[in-house]
């Protein structure tokens, strides 16, 4: 994105015209706007933000949000769900809200985690790193995913391409846009994507299909409308991973899962979306941004009770699901920007006001088995990985249980007000300074025994970055963030194992680096240094109670800190790099498990990174033919639940060995068309994204080919 300059103050960056476009179609985006509330040249703004450009999606072929996870620097995968670590800390579930143009959307909270979003519609990925709460709210410490939509076109473009690959997958995706009138007042644009595929693992088939359209209306000077809808519908089965035979990794084949043919899982997620752009004055703005998302599941599936049922750990205990429901997220931004010019001191002010509320369907329900009936007698449910048998489930003879709980997750309603002010000082100085009070409100689940649970916080953040010289930025900040406790961790907390209620997760970073650009600015290199502190972290124990809720626990205080370089842009127009690297060290400083102290935080490697080059040629006489290469290496990890206790009774934890993955791309431009042919894990890697304990952990994808022929309308 280039921001529109301003003739009287050529070097702000800050105008609110927005041009979506790229300088040769480079992986570099020089500017970001993260819902109006954190806008600017990334090299001017003081924190740490990792970005993925369309570019790069398409050159890489990634379909799904998860795919794209390698190349922003200090995340990785946690699970094959919508999960992933940034700087140490889990994102996903019950505190990885996930953004789109700023916004709480439907993604990666609650059940919908289950599933990582299509990317047909996405310009780019960003990743503010650290606690984001001070503009966004209740967010997890380590960073704040934000997906950014493409916007309408006011020229006319289109580009139509058809994929084929590995496990007989197939897919086909559109992209146009233009103006509806001459006048181009009305603008619009179509994403849309399907896809089919048998996937790697065994009983895994799944058929995704997504359509996005947006409208953009103009009808006065001063006034804009913008208007998105989405529609994700996806139909195969739940990917619960698979369970370790004996206490080996790697002595099942990465294919083997518990599922039975039987099984589906089928959800729809509809997203709608209006913002309002009014210029009230010649430098004083209003933003109003409103979005609606509904998330429909209907679940059956055979998975892993998270034990063994014999003590050479061959056969697994299940549990089966038989499960309906829809989660409703409403979210409203609305705030005021004014921008105020001095001779050596500008200030950009925005002041607003947030609320978003998330709640289950009334009509939501869940059964739950664990046993059935055989000739009378009531047997566990159990897989025997020595002898697996797949055949359709006759769950008429199951054994339901009468006290299973869902929905799982508090309704809640949070309320924010902010303020932030940008400021320029002459040339060089620039600093922000924010500050917000979030009000949370959430209700237990039980509707028996209904349960308000309230919390006020005030968040500050600031940073400043100096302009040491045309290359080299400087920056500095601090900001402050927490994790809410949901009202079923204060009146129900029993229910989950506790003693007492839980607490509010408090913590805070402090990050300083440098951002530097090279080849006239058209590569970006950020070194950036942080450190996290979290205290009351909830982590769950892989236990469940009788009614089926998982067991949690608080840590006392845990550290994350390290260093991080991030590399993307251009050399030259022909050839493109994404590179990072991290070191995170982590550590469990207090726990109510003393054996936990000083281990890693789960999942979090110590060291990650990966690199992608790509070169086309253009003036020689293979013009249009281009190449890619690339690396992705993830560090040991430490699993996030206990695989059992040694001689002395002490908790123990098995670890996911490092992998290193190698990825290749052949593409060929000639006129309107392209053709690309990418190859992932070239030397076939038998490798783990993540895991929880030996019962639960998620192979990566063996050696695969993807075909692509794209077409420019």
């Amino acid at each position: 994105m280039l921001m529109a300059q301003t003739q009287e103050h050529p070097d702000n960056q800050l105008d609110e015209i927005v041009v979506t476009s790229r300088r040769d179609n480079s992986y570099l985006t020089n500017s970001t706007v993260l819902g109006g509330k954190y806008k600017g040249r990334i090299k001017d703004l003081p924190q740490s933000i990792s970005i993925v450009s369309s570019e790069l999606m398409e050159d890489k072929q990634v379909f799904q949000v998860a795919d794209i996870i390698p190349d922003l620097a200090g995340v990785t995968q946690a699970s094959v769900y919508d999960e992933f670590v940034i700087r140490g800390f889990k994102s996903g579930y019950d505190s990885g809200i996930r953004l789109i143009n700023g916004m709480r959307s439907a993604y990666g909270f609650g059940e919908s985690y289950y599933r990582s979003p299509m990317t047909v519609n996405f310009e780019s990925i960003e990743v503010l790193k650290g606690p984001g709460a001070s503009l966004f709210g209740d967010i997890a410490p380590g960073g704040t995913i934000n997906m950014v939509t493409k916007k309408t076109l006011e020229e006319h473009k289109g580009l139509l391409q058809f994929s084929a690959g590995s496990f007989e997958t197939l897919r086909t995706t559109i992209d146009v846009g233009g103006p509806l009138d001459s006048n181009k007042k009305i603008l619009y644009r179509l994403n849309a994507g399907y896809e089919s595929s048998k996937t790697f693992r065994d009983i895994n088939n799944r058929k995704n299909v997504a359509i996005a359209p947006s409208f953009t209306f103009k009808p006065v000077e001063g006034t804009t409308i913008d208007v998105d809808l989405v529609f994700d519908q996806f139909n195969g089965y739940l990917d619960r991973g698979m369970s370790t035979k004996g206490g080996d990794l790697y002595a099942l084949p990465r294919t083997f899962t518990l599922s039975q043919p039987s099984d589906y899982f089928k959800t729809k997620t509809t997203t709608l979306s209006g913002r309002l752009t009014q210029r009230l004055a010649a430098n004083f703005m209003l933003h109003v941004n409103y979005m609606k998302s509904i998330y429909e599941e209907d679940l059956n599936e055979h998975r892993t009770l998270n034990t063994y049922a014999n003590p050479e750990q061959t056969v697994v205990n299940l549990r089966f699901f038989d499960r309906h429901g829809k989660e409703y997220t409403d979210n409203l931004v609305s705030y005021f920007k004014w921008d105020k010019y001095g001779e050596k001191i500008d200030h950009h002010v925005v002041f607003g006001l947030d609320y978003a509320q998330y709640k289950g369907d009334k009509n939501s329900y869940q059964r739950e088995a664990r046993s059935k009936t055989v000739n009378g007698e009531t047997v566990a449910l159990t897989f025997d990985m020595n002898n697996p048998i797949y055949q359709g489930a006759d769950i008429s003879t199951y054994v339901w249980r009468s006290n299973s709980a869902y929905p799982f997750m508090s309704p809640y309603k949070s309320t924010g007000i902010y303020v932030q002010d940008q400021i320029s000082v002459g040339d060089r100085l620039k600093m922000v300074l924010g500050v917000r009070h979030e009000r949370y409100e959430s209700e237990s689940t039980d509707a028996k025994k209904t349960y308000t649970a309230t919390q006020n916080v005030w968040l500050p953040r600031f940073g400043l970055t100096y302009l040491i010289n045309d290359q080299i930025n400087y920056f500095a900040s601090y900001s402050q963030g927490y994790v809410p406790i949901a009202a079923n961790f204060v009146s129900n907390y029993q229910e989950y194992g506790a003693d007492r209620p839980f607490k509010s997760e408090r913590s805070f970073q402090i990050e300083t680096g440098v951002k530097t650009g090279f080849f006239a600015n058209q590569l970006q290199v950020d070194l950036a240094l942080f450190h996290i502190e979290r205290k009351n972290m909830l982590i769950g124990t892989g236990q469940l109670t009788e009614a089926g809720l998982p067991v949690y626990r608080q840590s006392g205080r845990v550290l994350s800190q390290g260093v991080e370089l991030d590399v993307r842009g251009q050399i030259t127009k022909e050839f493109q790099i994404m590179a990072n690297y991290t070191f995170n060290q982590t550590k469990v400083k207090s726990s109510a498990i003393a054996a936990e102290e000083g281990e890693l935080l789960p999942g979090a490697p110590k060291n990650s990174g990966s690199i992608w080059l790509k070169y086309v040629f253009s003036t020689t006489a293979v013009k249009g033919l281009g190449f890619g290469v690339g690396m992705y290496y993830v560090d040991q990890r430490r699993l996030s639940e206990s695989i059992g206790k040694d001689a002395a009774g002490n908790a123990q934890w098995g670890y996911l060995p490092a992998y290193t993955t190698a990825n290749a791309a052949v593409y060929y431009h000639v006129d309107k068309f392209k053709i690309a042919v990418n190859i992932n894990n070239i030397f076939d890697k038998y490798y783990f994204l993540g895991g929880f304990d030996y019962t639960r952990v998620f192979a990566g994808a063996p050696r695969n080919v993807m075909v692509a022929l794209s077409y420019a309308l």
